[in-house]
């Protein structure tokens, strides 16, 4: 034999002997992965395995019963005491209705935080809504069946508020429950021309298989997804929860009476459809369930999916015809567009909304980020949301095309953008959108696991199904982990940060007397009132500010009785140029979206309780430049506390005022000016 054949047998032989060799490494791996491919399917499949989330959901927000009650909730607790309960001056606040502590006074006015023009007026006059606020702003939402839990909580346990937050979790805890069940539900039961392709015998057990995997892998994320964590931790937030919890019961009763065609199932989804929306306006999200089946899963042509959906709209109509017609909703409030009252400015904000709430959904970065960020990047994030958003669009299209149960979970998710669009974007408003979201992430990861799906996709489908799949991985499981463990080690220190903020530490004592904030850029005094009332303190008689305070501002001494402010920069609301993150800007997006639609005209008028602020000069984008604020007595008048927000030490400090004629500034958050009399410099000589 030649050398020449030789080499060519050697080469042969070496060939033949790798597809042994490599089998032989494989074969082990190929056991493991096959091991706990059917310990996944056996977790998934557990018919234990709803009850075990929920009892999980318990135990991940046991850190939750720490917090407290802060912000909102200690304005509803003022509605739940009788007038007798109440502290002194409360009523003055304009949050607080008149036959308090009534159920019929709780059911109606619990929500309802600026309910009519003399409500309004008394929140201007006192200072919980600034001069500037819109004069037609109304914040009056209708929850009553929410409401009728939280009178529960102060008859049984008013003053427990870990009790109140065992109550939202307990809600919560439902809402996991329910949602593992409805996923199992609609991954392993097939209907005719419905729920899955019609398999093959062989290939039925299978896809039952995969579909159990995906429905436990839905259920676990659902479960562990961050956004979850404040809403439920927060009092106040109960409403949206218990809304979600009705909305998976009137999905699981639709299904019922659409499969069994009982009239029973069709009377319970719609009751189950009205305590959604009587439990929060955010249970209109409740439809996306209703029309994505009627779209995806319905079978049989237009006619019986329109008609299974005509009781959900007699719920609706029916009930916001009272909702509006009882003068509930809110208007002239940019945080929340009623699309009844405003429908354009919905339709105009409804894209760049639903953008943010997918991207922040899908990548599991908090939709919240936009608030610190500059104008510059916050285009820069949407822009980033839009392109992972297009991305997890592509490759999940594979499995839209051939698998319907896929294709009503993306429904559910994008159906559920608009209803959650009426909120400025934030995370705490994404369940809806999250049972959805994770019901198609769910079934994109299972698939893509298996390896003859990734072996049939082209290359270029196949590295961004590996990007999208590891980015997935990694923010949904352990990012939300740590997440949650963030939020869990910083809840016991919520309720004292608040505090803080509301006690105006360095200042004098301000109840019983009228303390006006020169400038502030927190909001902190919309709350003061509440806080102490609280704690047991003496309320202010009022609590103003003049101006916000993200710029620098000259204070003019006009005469004994008149201050004159004047913008730094472009005017009284703007916020300079702080670099791409700064707390700043938070501060002015509260503002904006709950103040800033109001139009100025120079010469305008504003009158409130103790002063008239009056528009001397507006800038180009007309909004006021320099405002006088006359006062109807002499600035230094015993009874008036005159603090300032100080940005080199971030605390409210004494403001001395200026001799008439006299001039001084106050730094904005860049510092102050070198050379110029500051009030930082003149703080500690503040007034009694």
């Amino acid at each position: 034999m030649t050398p020449g054949a030789l080499a060519c047998l050697s080469t042969q032989t070496k060939h033949a002997s790798r597809p042994l060799l490599t089998w032989d490494r494989l074969a082990p791996m190929n056991n493991k992965a096959a091991k706990l491919s059917a310990l996944a399917r056996r977790f998934s499949g557990h018919a234990g395995l709803p009850l075990a989330l929920a009892l999980a959901a318990i135990v991940l927000m046991l850190p939750a019963l720490k917090i407290g009650l802060l912000g909102d909730d200690l304005v509803q607790r003022l509605t739940q005491l009788t007038p007798a309960e109440l502290p002194a001056r409360i009523m003055d606040t304009g949050f607080v209705p008149a036959e308090s502590g009534k159920l019929g006074t709780v059911l109606g006015n619990l929500f309802a935080f600026s309910y009519g023009e003399e409500a309004a007026a008394r929140a201007r006059d006192y200072g919980i809504a600034p001069w500037w606020a819109p004069e037609a702003l109304r914040i009056a939402l209708w929850r009553p069946f929410t409401a009728f839990t939280h009178w529960l909580d102060y008859r049984l346990f008013p003053n427990t508020p870990a009790l109140m937050h065992a109550h939202n979790i307990a809600w919560y805890a439902a809402a996991v429950f329910l949602a593992a069940m409805l996923y199992r539900k609609i991954a392993t039961s097939p209907w005719g021309g419905g729920l899955q392709e019609r398999p093959s015998e062989s290939s039925a057990p299978l896809k039952m298989q995969s579909g159990v995997c995906v429905a436990g892998l839905a259920a676990c994320l659902f479960l562990l997804d961050k956004n979850f964590y404040f809403p439920v931790a927060y009092v106040a937030n109960r409403g949206f929860i218990i809304s979600l919890v009705f909305g998976l019961l009137c999905l699981h009763a639709h299904v019922r009476w659409r499969t069994a065609k009982s009239s029973a199932w069709m009377w319970l989804s719609a009751l189950c459809l009205l305590l959604s929306l009587l439990a929060n306006e955010g249970g209109a999200s409740t439809l996306a369930f209703l029309v994505a089946y009627a779209l995806v899963l319905e079978a049989g042509g237009w006619r019986p999916r329109l008609t299974s959906l005509l009781p959900a709209a007699a719920v609706v109509l029916g009930w916001r015809t009272v909702y509006a017609g009882s003068g509930f909703g809110v208007r002239h409030f940019l945080l929340y567009i009623d699309p009844g009252y405003a429908p354009f400015l919905f339709l105009k904000n409804l894209v760049p909304r639903a953008n943010a709430l997918l991207g922040g959904q899908l990548t599991g970065l908090p939709p919240e980020v936009a608030f610190v960020l500059n104008a510059r990047w916050q285009t820069v994030l949407a822009v980033c949301f839009a392109l992972f958003n297009l991305l997890c669009a592509t490759v999940f299209l594979p499995i839209l095309r051939r698998d319907p149960v896929t294709r009503f979970w993306a429904a559910v998710m994008l159906l559920a953008l608009v209803p959650a669009a009426t909120v400025y974007p934030l995370s705490k408003n994404l369940g809806f959108v999250a049972v959805g979201a994770f019901g198609v992430i769910a079934s994109f990861l299972v698939r893509f696991a298996a390896p003859q799906e990734r072996a049939a996709m082209r290359g270029p489908l196949r590295a961004m199904s590996w990007c999208v799949a590891v980015w997935l991985v990694l923010a949904h499981i352990p990012g939300a982990l740590a997440a949650r463990a963030a939020l869990a080690w910083a809840s016991p220190f919520i309720p004292k940060m608040a505090e803080l903020a509301c006690a105006f530490e360095g200042a004098p004592e301000i109840g019983e007397r009228d303390v006006v904030v020169v400038n502030d850029p927190t909001l902190i005094p919309a709350y003061v009132a509440f806080d102490r009332a609280y704690r047991g303190q003496p309320l202010p008689r009022t609590i103003r500010t003049l101006v916000p305070g993200w710029t620098g501002v000259e204070v003019k001494r006009a005469d004994a009785s008149t201050l004159i402010l004047k913008a730094k920069s472009a005017d009284l609301f703007d916020c300079p140029a702080l670099g791409p993150i700064h707390i700043c800007y938070v501060c002015k997006a509260c503002n904006d979206l709950g103040f800033g639609l109001r139009t100025w005209k120079t010469g305008d008028r504003v009158a409130c309780k103790g002063f008239v602020a009056e528009v001397l000069e507006l800038s180009l984008r007309g909004a006021p430049r320099s405002v006088a604020f006359h006062f109807d007595r002499p600035l230094e008048t015993e009874g008036i506390v005159w603090l300032f927000f100080d940005w080199r030490r971030l605390v409210h400090s004494p403001f001395v005022l200026p001799r008439v004629g006299d001039t001084i500034e106050i730094a904005g958050p860049r510092g102050r000016r070198p050379g110029s009399r500051s009030a930082v410099g003149a703080a500690g000589r503040g007034h009694d």
